[in-house]
């Protein structure tokens, strides 16, 4: 079975190792690679072109918003999907904008990620109720 390839962007060092923990238990994921800022997110997702980038909204030096846009214009393959605190309707409709298939809360459940980023890989757009 072919993996889905991951890049997780979280500028919270431990955020990232909780959600690289849970994405280890399920058979059909990797994390591929890990930034802590946009600009490496940019850089990672070129270089590695994981299958999905989960990129979190508000980090230092560029953040998820611009990261998207230029994800989509150098590896547009990568396909994105931005892990936010903010339930606010204009960042979703800026991140579709900039290309994101998908905007998940932070409190979102474990599995509601596990499948966002599923279907996101399938060329779904996912969206927290």
């Amino acid at each position: 079975m072919k993996k889905i390839r991951i890049l997780l962007a979280d500028d919270h060092t431990i955020l990232r190792n909780g959600i690289r923990s849970l994405l280890a238990d399920e058979p059909d994921m990797e994390v591929v690679a890990e930034a802590e800022d946009g600009r490496a997110t940019v850089s990672l997702a070129c270089q590695f072109e994981p299958d999905v980038a989960v990129i979190d909204i508000a980090m230092p030096l560029l953040n998820g918003l611009e990261a998207t846009r230029q994800i989509k214009r150098q590896c547009p393959r990568v396909r994105v999907l931005i892990l936010s605190m903010h339930d606010n309707e204009e960042y979703i409709r800026q991140v579709l904008e900039a290309g994101a298939m998908g905007y998940i809360l932070k409190d979102a459940a474990a599995k509601e990620l596990i499948n966002a980023i599923r279907s996101v890989h399938q060329g779904e757009a996912v969206l927290s109720p």
